[in-house]
């Protein structure tokens, strides 16, 4: 099988990546594992012009059906977003720091066993999501959390300087920023108000500092896990993060969640939004799921477990909520809206 692997020459750079080293480093590594499940890849290098997605649509324009994706998740992400509405299929080799798309996907950091599910795993086509005119595939947030991933940028950085200077801005950032009143709009029925410190939209379960932020998204789903911080004191933000690094969610209660397929976020002040970690300026948005658009390699367990087709998860409630249009027709209210929210994992009315 002939395929173009794109590998970022940089990528394992950071002290906090998986694989040590650098991409040009696993180079030849990874032609030899590829090459021995049957691969025969055509190498290009992204450079600071290209991040990999002219690359990936050049490959499609030439007839390449499979393209494999050898980085981070800034990678992944640039090459993913030259192949959605595309014939060809995502490949993905982690080399990373944080990895985060790859994990999602229970692809392994082993760079043999990575190759052996490009050659051997199933073809998923997965979801994307999109902010006003800008794709993601992790995750889009307002308030806090965006303000927070530059200094998160600077720790990922080599050196530890930056990451110094990045847990130095971090906490400057948390200790000025105050909570905001945010007005939200599910699936186009009337906008609701929550005073939170932020707003996070899912399209996959882990983000950030490779934690499982959404333990419920699934990325084949057709929805956006949507969780929005309300009356969330600054400690108490910082304890969720570490709770969940290390296994347990002893805040998700005051966590609201919801699954959408969209939502128009506004706020009184405009605050600061990104997607993937990249700033989307200030609010308003609108986010909305682009429903399996982009084609990627993944383990057979993958498609196999929790995804759109599992009639075991259509038949919750938060799933059939989701798919309902009951409550308007023609851009129109039709009834009143009972208002449903999940605290953690308890429903209440």
């Amino acid at each position: 099988m002939h395929a173009v692997l794109i590998l970022n020459p940089v990528s394992g750079a950071s002290m906090l990546a998986s694989n040590e080293g650098e991409g040009e480093q696993y180079e030849e590594r990874i032609v030899t594992a590829l090459r021995e499940q049957g691969i025969e890849p055509e190498v290009r290098h992204t450079t600071p012009e290209d991040s990999g997605r002219g690359l990936a649509q050049q490959a499609v324009e030439e007839g390449v059906v499979s393209i494999i994706a050898a980085g981070g998740d800034g990678t992944i992400h640039a090459v993913a977003t030259g192949l959605i509405g595309t014939k060809g299929t995502l490949g993905i080799i982690p080399l990373g720091t944080m990895n985060n798309i790859a994990r999602s996907l229970k692809i392994p950091e082993d760079i043999d066993e990575a190759c052996k599910i490009i050659a051997k795993g199933k073809t998923l086509s997965i979801d994307v999501g999109k902010i006003n005119d800008q794709v993601f595939l992790e995750v889009a947030g307002a308030g806090l959390e965006a303000a927070l991933f530059p200094a998160a940028e600077e720790i990922k950085s080599k050196g530890w300087v930056s990451t110094l200077r990045g847990i130095i801005e971090g906490l400057a950032k948390l200790s000025a920023f105050q909570p905001t009143r945010f007005r939200i709009a599910f699936d186009e029925r009337r906008s609701r108000s929550y005073s939170a410190v932020q707003v996070s939209v899912c399209n996959t379960p882990y983000y950030g500092a490779h934690l499982r932020f959404a333990p419920d998204a699934v990325m084949d789903d057709g929805l956006l896990d949507v969780l929005i911080y309300k009356n969330f004191s600054k400690l108490e933000y910082l304890r969720h993060a570490f709770s969940i690094s290390q296994g347990r969610r002893a805040l998700m209660p005051k966590i609201m969640q919801r699954k959408v397929k969209s939502l128009h976020i506004s706020t009184e002040t405009p605050v600061e939004m990104h997607a993937d970690g990249v700033s989307q300026g200030v609010t308003p948005a609108t986010i909305t799921v682009i429903p399996g658009a982009l084609n990627a390699f993944v383990p057979e367990q993958v498609v196999a477990g929790r995804n759109v087709s599992s009639e075991t998860r259509k038949s919750t409630r938060r799933y059939t909520r989701s798919q309902s249009q009951e409550l308007f027709k023609d851009g129109e209210l039709t009834k009143k809206e009972e208002h449903v929210e999940e605290k953690g994992q308890i429903y209440v009315k």
